[in-house]
C-alpha cells in the first residue's frame, strides 16, 4: 500500500523505454535504430494489441510512437483504449502516419494522441518531439506528486492516505482473516515549542519528526510482525506513513499478523521520538501519543477505522496525563474494538 513513484531520469533519454508500433518491418527497424542511437530503449510491437499490452504494464513504458494504420488495432484506437484507463499513469503518445489532411490531425488528437508526425519524418524532428514529450511527462509527474504529498515534510498527505486506507479496507472485505493496522500519532508539547521558538523552528521539528518516522518504517519487513531488527531495508508494500496536518501523522500497516504487532510498531515510534531533537542549536524534547486500531470486521467503513485510531490517540493522551508510562500505552490501546 505504499505509493509507487515512477519519476523520470534526470537525463530524460537515458535508459528510457519507448514503445514503437509499426506493421512495416523495415520502417520499424529504421525507427528502432534512430531511437537506440538517441539513448532510448525500444520496445518493438508489430501491431496495436502488442503496443497496448506494453503500454499498460505496471511500470511499463510511458512513451509511445504508434503507426496510424495497423492490423487489428490501429494507432488511434490504441490511444482511445489507453486514455480510457482512469488510474493508469499518463503516457505520451505520438501518431505516425502518411495522412496530411487537417481532419486526420483533428481525429488523431481527438483519439487521445499528444502529437502527430507525418511520414517520412526526419530523425532530428522525431527526437525533438520526444524530448518535448518527456518535459510534459516530468511536469505531469510533479503535479501528481504535489497532489499526493505534504509540501513541508514531503510525506504522503491525508487524501493519499485515505485512498490507500480504502484499498486496505476493500481488501479486508474480500479476504477472510486479512488484518491491517492504523496508527494515529499526535506530538505532545509541539504547540509550546512552536510558541516559544517560532513557526520556523516548529516546521524544522516537523521535518525532523517525519525523517525519524521514515526511519522507523525502513526496518526489515519483520517490524510489522513485532520483531526488532536493525537492517536498512524498507518495508516495501507493508506500510504507508502520512502527515494528516498540523502535528498529526498516521501510519497504515498494510498487513499484520496480530493486533499486538501494530502496538509494537507504535512503541518503536514512541521510543524513537523520545530521543531529543536539535533545533537552532538547542536540545528539544517531545513525546508522542499513539492510537492503534486494527480492523477485525466491526468497523463499517475505512473512515471508522481511522476514527477508532483517533479516539485511541486521545485515550493515550489521557493515560499520559494520568502518569502511565508511554511504552505501556500502545499495548493497552491495541485491543480497542474495530
Amino acid at each position: 500500500m505504499i505509493e509507487s513513484a515512477r519519476g523520470l531520469a534526470k537525463n530524460p533519454a537515458a535508459k528510457l523505454s519507448i514503445v514503437v508500433a509499426d506493421d512495416d518491418p523495415l520502417a520499424l527497424r529504421l525507427t528502432e535504430r534512430v531511437l537506440t542511437r538517441a539513448g532510448y530503449e525500444v520496445v518493438a510491437a508489430q501491431d496495436g494489441l502488442q503496443a497496448l499490452e506494453h503500454l499498460t504494464l505496471k511500470d511499463g513504458p510511458r512513451l509511445g510512437l504508434l503507426d496510424w494504420s495497423m492490423p487489428g488495432l490501429d494507432g488511434p484506437n490504441v490511444c482511445r483504449r489507453l486514455r480510457a484507463l482512469p488510474d493508469h499513469p499518463y503516457a505520451y503518445l505520438i501518431l505516425l502516419t502518411s495522412r496530411e489532411s487537417r481532419q486526420d490531425l483533428i481525429d488523431g488528437l481527438e483519439a487521445g494522441a499528444d502529437d502527430y508526425l507525418t511520414k517520412p519524418c526526419h530523425p532530428e524532428e522525431l527526437t525533438a518531439r520526444l524530448r518535448a514529450g518527456l518535459r510534459i511527462l516530468q511536469l505531469q509527474d510533479k503535479l501528481s506528486h504535489d497532489a499526493r504529498h505534504d509540501p513541508l515534510t514531503q510525506l504522503p498527505n491525508r487524501a493519499w492516505f485515505l485512498k490507500n486506507l480504502h484499498d486496505c479496507f476493500s481488501k479486508a472485505k474480500e479476504r477472510r482473516g486479512y488484518l491491517f493496522g492504523v496508527l494515529f500519532i499526535d506530538l505532545d508539547g509541539f504547540k509550546a515549542i512552536n510558541d516559544e521558538l517560532g513557526h520556523a523552528a516548529g516546521d524544522d521539528l516537523l521535518k525532523q519528526v517525519a525523517a525519524r518516522l521514515r526511519g522507523c518504517l525502513r526496518e526489515d519487513d519483520a517490524i510489522s510482525r513485532g520483531v526488532e531488527c536493525s537492517g536498512p531495508e524498507r518495508t516495501g508494500q507493508d506500510s504507508l506513513l502520512a502527515r494528516m496536518g498540523g502535528d498529526e501523522f498516521t501510519v497504515l500497516l498494510g498487513e499484520v499478523s496480530t493486533e499486538g504487532d501494530a502496538a509494537l510498531v507504535a512503541g518503536r515510534i514512541q521510543r524513537e521520538l523520545s530521543i531529543p531533537f536539535t533545533i537552532d542549536g538547542r536540545s528539544v524534547r517531545i513525546s508522542a501519543s499513539v492510537g492503534v486500531a486494527v480492523n477485525n470486521g466491526a468497523c463499517a467503513s475505512a473512515e471508522e477505522v481511522l476514527r477508532v485510531a483517533d479516539a485511541a490517540m486521545y485515550r493515550a493522551k489521557a493515560l499520559m496525563k494520568a502518569g502511565i508510562p508511554g511504552h505501556v500505552r500502545p499495548a493497552l490501546l491495541a485491543g480497542l474494538p474495530c
